[in-house]
Formats: C-alpha cells, sequence, structure tokens
C-alpha cells in the first residue's frame, strides 16, 4: 500500500467516523411532543423516558393513543428509532405508574 492510498483509507475512515457520530432524529408527532413536554432523547435510554413519564402525567396521556396509533402500522425495526423508544418507555410508565385506585380508609 503507498503511503497516498494510506492518507485516502485513513481520511476515508475518519469521515466515516465523524458521520456515525451524527444523530438524526426523525420528526414525528410523538417526538414533537416528547420534547414539547421537556423530554430530552439525546443518550436516553426506554428506562429512562419511564421515569421521567411517570413524573409527567398529561404528557404521558397525551402519548399514549399517539403510540397505540402508530405501533399498529409500525415497520420491524421501529423500537429501535427515538420515536419507538418513547413509546416504549410511555408503555412501561403507563404499566408501573402511579395506580388510579383509591383507597376505602378500611386496614386489612
Amino acid at each position: 500500500m503507498t503511503k497516498l492510498s494510506a492518507c485516502v483509507v485513513g481520511a476515508c475512515l475518519m469521515c466515516l467516523s465523524l458521520l456515525a457520530g451524527c444523530r438524526y432524529a426523525e420528526p414525528s408527532p410523538i417526538v414533537t411532543a416528547f420534547h414539547n413536554g421537556g423530554g430530552e432523547l439525546d443518550h436516553s435510554t426506554s428506562g429512562s423516558i419511564a421515569a421521567f413519564l411517570s413524573k409527567h402525567d398529561d404528557l404521558r396521556r397525551q402519548l399514549t393513543p399517539l403510540c397505540k396509533q402508530r405501533q399498529a402500522t409500525a415497520p420491524a425495526g421501529w423500537a429501535t428509532t427515538d420515536e419507538g423508544k418513547v413509546c416504549a418507555g410511555n408503555a412501561s410508565a403507563n404499566f408501573f405508574g402511579k395506580p388510579t385506585i383509591k383507597s376505602d380508609g378500611v386496614a386489612f
């Protein structure tokens, strides 16, 4: 391998690594509502999203019908998208969230 071809290969690898670090968040009503509600997607997991949504009931209730509608027609890799992560976190927050059961005041 000549010095010139080694430099070209090195430059290409550096450009690819820079592009791999770039992140594109797809525009969608779900992601937009999450951002507008104060949520942050960069470096978030569905677990951290669930923790955030469990503290923001209004946003969680707003996202629930949007996620159910989108999930019905979602492609196979949808769960790994930002939209899919928000909806997975929303489903978890709905399942483990605050119960709506009220006590009758009678002890066991």
